[in-house]
């Protein structure tokens, strides 16, 4: 899903990898009791909670597949793309709460915004975007003030 050619890129560990590479790792966990992959233990590049989730040590992929679900009456619907109708988007819970939304904007097979509802009040907490849609990340927005509106903008790549 991203790219690892430069060097302002997240890296291999980057928080918005492919859902499917999550479930991977997890389940590498689950059968080898300590994944290794050579990257070295991943980095906290921006200091927010992880995006995913963590099913710790046991969990079968029917356990990973449910822990994914969102909570039982999560509706949140979103417009990404800003084009005023709703994107059909892909709902993931948390296992400590909260529920990441993920659209591709595109229909070209990824992921181009994340959305991250914290406290599951319907409303976007912080997002990221790709927005040339080269499976990159380069641009994290956050709703400062609790009103549903994205405010504040922060570039993680070279995109401004």
């Amino acid at each position: 899903m991203a790219r690892h050619d430069g060097d302002n890129d997240l890296g291999a560990w980057s928080e918005f990898g492919t859902v499917s590479g999550m479930v991977a790792a997890r389940e590498a966990e689950h059968l080898t009791g300590d994944a290794q992959t050579g990257f070295g233990d991943r980095p906290d590049l921006d200091g927010l909670p992880e995006v995913g989730l963590d099913t710790g040590f046991g969990a079968t992929v029917a356990q990973v597949a449910a822990d994914l679900a969102p909570p039982e009456g999560y509706h949140n619907q979103v417009d990404a793309d800003g084009d005023g109708t709703l994107d059909e988007a892909t709902y993931l819970g948390h296992a400590g709460g909260g529920v990441d939304i993920l659209v591709d904007v595109n229909d070209d097979g990824q992921v181009d915004f994340v959305g991250t509802d914290t406290d599951l009040d319907n409303r976007v907490d912080y997002a990221a975007y790709d927005k040339d849609r080269d499976g990159v990340f380069e641009k994290r927005m956050f709703d400062d003030d609790g009103d549903g509106f994205l405010d504040r903008v922060e570039w993680l790549q070279d995109g401004s």
